[in-house]
């Protein structure tokens, strides 16, 4: 999968008709954590009760994150004749990539890749995007 604008400014000022977008990096982290602590039972909170005195309560926390960055192609020629990217993106230009949540609802289900260009649509800039048929990637 590959991504089309009708056109793109790039960070030197030079504007680009039809580049070609694709996701040149993808990182998925899936991290939980799991805090349990002894309360005495009449403190505020759920949790597994232990005696008459205590219960233990216990908090998850963690989620699936996405992290990728977008190299953008002067044209989809370009981009299969082996030539190197114009430019990376990176979100707003002032971090190293874009960062999505895969676990939240609108990617459900989504590979990583899938979810990632689901995800660079949306993002103020690229509304006009398309998909390219044809491209692996």
């Amino acid at each position: 999968m590959a991504l089309t604008l009708p056109s793109i400014s790039l960070s030197s000022g030079i504007d680009i008709a039809n580049p070609l977008l694709v996701i040149s990096e993808l990182n998925v982290t899936n991290n939980a954590s799991i805090n349990e602590r002894l309360e005495v039972a009449m403190a505020p909170g759920e949790g597994q009760q232990v005696n008459e005195g205590y219960k233990v309560v216990t908090n998850n926390h963690g989620g699936k994150g996405c992290t990728y960055m977008v190299s953008v192609f002067a044209t989809q020629a370009a981009f299969e004749a082996g030539k190197p990217p114009v430019e990376v993106l990176r979100d707003h230009r002032s971090v190293k990539v874009f960062s999505v949540q895969l676990a939240d609802a609108a990617y459900d289900g989504m590979e990583p890749r899938s979810a990632a260009y689901a995800h660079l649509i949306a993002q103020p800039g690229f509304e006009g995007s398309t998909v390219v048929d044809g491209i692996g990637v």
